[in-house]
């Protein structure tokens, strides 16, 4: 394999962090790759790539204590060649109708800070449920802890549809409690599948064989696999804390931030009317930057006496994957063998 700037860094952020330059300037892999061999170091681009990587991780080194404060982002938003001057529309954008000019002195500019309205006043401490009283009113909307607890397996048949990848395929997903899951999706050119037995996350794709999954991208595997989103937040992270009310679509939403023990935060969101689980927030992290995720429930439905969402829309950088049940069973027989990664085939 031909790494020369990112030969440093652990193995498992190799990979998110190629992605990571895909979003940030809104190209693909074969913008610096030649697909045919992508050790080869025939396209410019790809020199190109790694002398702003050298310069960029120099900035953070010798401005920021090697803080990563600068990124690809920071100068490409999207675009495959940076912009040195602003135009006259970006202008307009940051300012807005009626908004201030650009300050002489070179700093940020924007529209005059309005007084907060009294229908957008913050709630009061003493108006605001504690993080018990949230996930307590959570469970009930869901059907109550007893019958939450009558269900061990769920089996999930649908299509899953990424409309910027022109992709829509069948998949299903087995969960198993309290943190077993296994999602298998069945793409023309053969099934991608992903799984977590309770300890270990792998991946199993076509083009690539099997693999195990490994840092940020098995903390989110994990975050995956549990049996009922963000209903034991309190036994799976480190602390729970209320911050807030925020807008979901029309909906007020309650937000629950959730730190890990080893650094790092997710935002879960719950409907402040029904108590049911509306969103969960967080960044997927590389090396050479972060990148939001956020995945929405909605079209909740009652199955075995417990809702359950059918609508579930991933939304990352590079566009949404939506995920729509047709069929949600629960209390099927399901070995724990299934969740375990497959044993590579022999060679023929």
């Amino acid at each position: 394999m031909n790494v020369q700037v990112l030969k440093d860094i652990p193995s498992d952020q190799l990979v998110p962090s190629m992605r990571y330059i895909t979003v940030a300037l809104d190209v693909t892999c074969d913008f610096c790759h030649d697909p045919k061999s992508f050790d080869s170091d025939d396209k410019p681009q790809k020199v190109t790539a790694r002398k702003m990587m050298t310069m960029m991780l120099a900035i953070n080194k010798d401005n920021f204590n090697g803080r990563r404060e600068v990124t690809c982002y920071t100068c490409h938003h999207s675009n495959s060649k940076a912009a040195n001057i602003p135009t006259a529309l970006a202008v307009a954008a940051a300012n807005g109708p009626g908004g201030a000019m650009p300050p002489t002195n070179g700093g940020p500019a924007g529209p005059p800070a309005a007084a907060p309205s009294a229908g957008n006043a913050a709630p009061s401490a003493a108006s605001m449920p504690t993080v018990d009283d949230i996930l307590a009113k959570y469970t009930a909307a869901l059907g109550g802890s007893a019958a939450v607890v009558k269900i061990t397996t769920l089996s999930e048949k649908g299509t899953t549809e990424a409309p910027a990848r022109g992709m829509h395929s069948a998949m299903e997903v087995l969960r198993k409690a309290p943190n077993k899951a296994l999602a298998i999706l069945h793409a023309p050119s053969g099934d991608v599948a992903e799984g977590y037995n309770g300890t270990m996350g792998w991946q199993q794709r076509p083009e690539h064989g099997i693999e195990d999954v490994a840092g940020d991208e098995l903390v989110r595997t994990r975050l995956w696999a549990a049996f009922i989103p963000g209903l034991n937040l309190k036994q799976e992270f480190a602390r729970v804390q209320l911050a807030g009310v925020d807008k979901i679509g029309d909906r007020d939403a309650y937000r629950v931030i959730a730190a890990r023990a080893g650094g790092g935060q997710v935002r879960f969101y719950f409907d402040k009317e029904s108590g049911l689980l509306l969103r969960i927030s967080e960044r997927i992290e590389s090396f050479l930057g972060a990148l939001p995720q956020e995945t929405n429930y909605s079209d909740y439905r009652d199955v075995n006496g417990v809702k359950m969402p059918f609508s579930v829309i991933v939304a990352h950088a590079d566009g949404p994957t939506i995920y729509k049940w047709e069929q949600i069973q629960a209390n099927l027989t399901v070995d724990d063998a299934r969740f375990d990664k497959p044993a590579e085939k022999a060679a023929q």
